[in-house]
């Protein structure tokens, strides 16, 4: 019997980024070249997120710090060395740290320095300063989580990395940084949305997340009937759908799942679709997340980063039946799995 499968692993193609960071980074060309390969992006909310009760080391050159996050109970604290692969690695020069704050008008105490929303790091040669590397907290967090950043840790990331999702979106036609510039959508979730914590502007609540494909799993059995040529083109990778397709039936899988309050067209016939995956005849494939985030939605919740493949699953069966499927860390610590029919 003949059996074909593929399992669409979803990774951020860069972190998390709030809408008011977006308005800055967008233009930038570096943030442009890591994103060139996204095409879906989820828009959603979180309480905002926060440096505190920083600290300093010159002789040992690192700092420790920890990340709240307003209405969040739960606290990590880190110690980050400054001389790393990724922030500074000339010990002959000096490394300066600059924070800064959504908040204009906060004035920050040296002996007790709060509410900070971002760090950037320079190198000092000869009074020139160097431009190194800068962090927002979903920033350092996501570096942290995937090795890119070495510190010493105290606390759950994935208490910090939940998002109530708003809208799902595609840009397979452009550059995702021109599709979400002047988006209408976002715009209205920006007027329409309240803030989570009162005082809070919604700029700095809402936030994008912007997928690639981490990677794209096949699988493909065959019977006796199966003919070399068949055979070859499955090694060969032929007869596969574009990535612009698998990104177009991922879009319409995850409206399907969470049903998302800002979308106008809720794909309520997926797995059915012109231009999706329902054409090629697939047995069995799916959808999931390998970042550590949690996407949460009026009927329920979906985690990514619970194992090396991935996290729950967005699974297709015969071209037609559509479930989630729960990672069994998720099914109430029960050691058992299970499926939501949607």
């Amino acid at each position: 019997m003949k059996f074909k499968s593929l399992i669409s692993q979803l990774q951020l193609a860069y972190s998390p980024m709030s809408s008011y960071d977006f308005s800055i980074l967008k233009s930038d060309e570096i943030v442009q070249e890591l994103l060139r390969q996204s095409s879906l992006y989820i828009i959603g909310q979180r309480p905002i997120l926060s440096f505190e009760n920083l600290t300093m080391n010159d002789d040992e050159k690192y700092i420790t710090f920890e990340i709240h996050q307003k209405g969040n109970s739960s606290i990590i604290k880190f110690k980050l060395p400054f001389f790393q692969e990724n922030i500074a690695t000339d010990y002959e020069k000096d490394v300066m740290l600059v924070i800064g704050s959504n908040d204009p008008n906060h004035i920050f105490d040296r002996n007790n320095i709060t509410n900070v929303h971002g760090l950037k790091f320079y190198e000092i040669s000869n009074d020139e300063e160097n431009f190194l590397v800068w962090f927002s907290p979903e920033k350092f967090l996501s570096n942290f989580s995937r090795g890119y950043i070495e510190a010493e840790i105290e606390g759950n990331i994935r208490d910090f990395l939940k998002y109530k999702v708003h809208y799902v979106g595609k840009a397979t036609d452009q550059d995702i940084w021109k599709r979400l510039t002047g988006h209408e959508t976002l715009q209205d979730i920006l007027s329409l949305e309240y803030p989570f914590v009162y005082g809070s502007l919604p700029t700095h609540e809402i936030v994008l997340l912007l997928f690639e494909f981490h990677d794209n799993l096949t699988m493909q059995t065959f019977d006796v009937n199966s003919s070399p040529e068949e055979m070859t083109d499955s090694l060969m990778g032929k007869n596969y759908p574009e990535q612009k397709t698998v990104f177009l039936d991922a879009e319409k899988a995850l409206i399907k799942a969470m049903q998302p309050k800002h979308n106008k067209i809720l794909f309520k016939n997926y797995p059915k679709s012109k231009d999706g995956l329902h054409k090629h005849n697939f047995d069995n494939y799916g959808f999931t997340f390998m970042d550590p985030i949690t996407l949460q939605y009026e009927k329920g919740e979906i985690r990514g980063g619970l194992n090396m493949m991935g996290g729950d699953l967005i699974s297709i069966k015969n071209n037609e039946d559509f479930e989630l499927f729960i990672h069994p860390i998720t099914a109430h610590n029960s050691g058992a799995c299970c499926t939501t029919q949607i």
